[in-house]
């Protein structure tokens, strides 16, 4: 099988592409040793059974795990000689070339979405890749930590860039306390010495770290920072009202969080509305529906609303233009305003449907 094409985007489909990477490597495990294909099998779990550990093998064939061992890196010496074979090596030069143009530092996930051209990063597909990368004499790899992913990259150098790249727009972030777009921070690196880093570069460097991270209303800022990376449901909730823009229910913001953060445990309805009351950021408008202070609601009951509204104004109003005011700030019936009206401690009726205040 020859793949001289499989490196051409326009040539083939993103299924098409996927079948070839995973034909590719059944095919080269076929020419194994049936012992050693196995072993590569299990431990790259390419049946997609669950990868097994160097004990559970040697138990099988009654062996030790330092033989195991020995038996995988044989075949993946062997797999290298194969792949010469399937030009495997136009794989290696499309990856390189890809790695290098995003600043020579790639995340595992980011070369798995390159190699299959597509978002089905099926297990299966990941398995495929992480052989494919193993066979790569080249490259070379840094251990997932708190602070980044684990990275792939040709020259240590490259590394070294991802990495002061990485802690020049940290130290920015805490120093200043404030949000980055983007654009900021590609001119921030600018000034800091990294001016030669493309947008597809800095893009990688960002989804390849776990400091600097995007909201899900597209603001970049530290991992620290709960509008960033919420864990409360109060934060989560802040958040779901931000990105809707407009007030909602507390069911829908609790839909909308379990929408959101679909990996993590689904929030209580009742529980949400509870800690809606809790947090000032949140304000009450309507019968279980919240809008954010910060989008110029007040705190407070019909009745106070009307208090502020006359005392804003300073005169006398008439009915309507009272309850079209009250409608600005509360999500309520209007028969609930005019009852409100009726309040002779605080308001007095005149003619015509005319209010003032006592």
């Amino acid at each position: 099988m020859n793949f001289k094409n499989m490196t051409e985007d326009n040539k083939n489909s993103d299924k098409n592409r996927e079948m070839d990477f995973r034909n590719l490597v059944f095919n080269m495990i076929k020419e194994l040793p049936e012992r050693s294909a196995d072993v590569i099998e299990k431990r790259f779990n390419i049946g997609g059974k669950g990868a097994e550990t160097l004990e559970g093998i040697g138990r099988k064939y009654n062996i030790t795990r330092e033989r195991v061992r020995q038996i995988e890196l044989e075949a993946i010496a062997r797999l290298k000689q194969i792949g010469k074979k399937h030009d495997i090596g136009l794989i290696f030069n499309d990856l390189k070339k890809t790695i290098n143009s995003c600043g020579g530092a790639m995340s595992e996930e980011e070369i798995i979405r390159h190699l299959f051209k597509s978002e089905n990063r099926d297990n299966i597909n990941r398995q495929v890749a992480l052989l494919i990368l193993s066979l790569d004499d080249k490259i070379k790899t840094a251990k997932e930590t708190k602070a980044y992913k684990k990275i792939y990259f040709y020259e240590e150098e490259s590394f070294a860039k991802f990495c002061g790249a990485i802690e020049a727009l940290e130290k920015y972030l805490l120093e200043s306390g404030k949000n980055l777009s983007f654009e900021k921070m590609l001119n921030l690196l600018k000034d800091n010495n990294f001016s030669n880093l493309s947008k597809e570069a800095v893009k990688s460097f960002l989804s390849s770290n776990k400091i600097i991270l995007r909201s899900v209303i597209g603001e970049w800022g530290h991992r620290k920072w709960p509008h960033i990376n919420p864990r409360s449901v109060r934060d989560k909730a802040y958040l779901t009202l931000k990105k809707n823009k407009s007030p909602l229910h507390f069911i829908s913001i609790t839909d909308g969080i379990s929408e959101i953060w679909r990996n993590g445990k689904k929030p209580n309805g009742q529980t949400v509305h509870n800690e809606l009351i809790k947090d000032k950021r949140f304000v009450l408008i309507g019968r279980g529906i919240y809008a954010l202070s910060e989008w110029g609601y007040k705190h407070g009951t019909v009745l106070d609303v009307l208090l502020e509204i006359f005392n804003q104004a300073g005169k006398e109003m008439s009915q309507n233009k009272i309850v079209k005011k009250v409608l600005e700030r509360r999500i309520v019936k209007e028969n609930t305003i005019i009852l409100n009206l009726q309040n002779k401690k605080h308001f007095e009726k005149l003619a015509n449907k005319v209010y003032r205040l006592k």
